[in-house]
């Protein structure tokens, strides 16, 4: 007979709604849940990324720097160097420019940026 008065007590318009809501807000709490986790993930993959970028920058614009002064001690003007690798990188940037349509950078950067945070279509 207990069982059936704690069925009939579940059944009771009352114990339903307290039931539904207790239901609601644990699904809220897990989502609030999985949702900062998730900025956590991305964020910390965002640092990373950042710093690996920056490092590589750095490394980056120093051999441009000992590339100039390389090419600038042997025309015996550090100038000229500097010129001849500046204007190289003007090269590639209007090639760069003139052909990205066609080799659909946009796309591509895209499709990388859409996979690195799962957005999916």
């Amino acid at each position: 007979m207990a069982e059936k008065k704690g069925f009939f007590n579940f059944l009771k318009p009352d114990g339903i709604i307290e039931h539904f809501v207790a239901l609601l807000e644990s699904r809220i709490m897990i989502a609030k849940i999985e949702v900062k986790e998730e900025i956590a993930h991305i964020l910390s993959r965002g640092l990373v990324t950042f710093a690996l970028v920056f490092v590589a920058t750095l490394f980056f614009l120093f051999l441009n720097f000992a590339f100039a002064f390389f090419v600038g001690s042997a025309m015996q003007n550090v100038s000229y160097g500097f010129l001849i690798v500046s204007g190289f990188y003007l090269m590639v940037f209007i090639i760069l420019f003139l052909l990205k349509d066609r080799l659909g950078l946009d796309k591509y950067f895209e499709k990388k940026l859409s996979h690195a945070l799962k957005i999916k279509k």
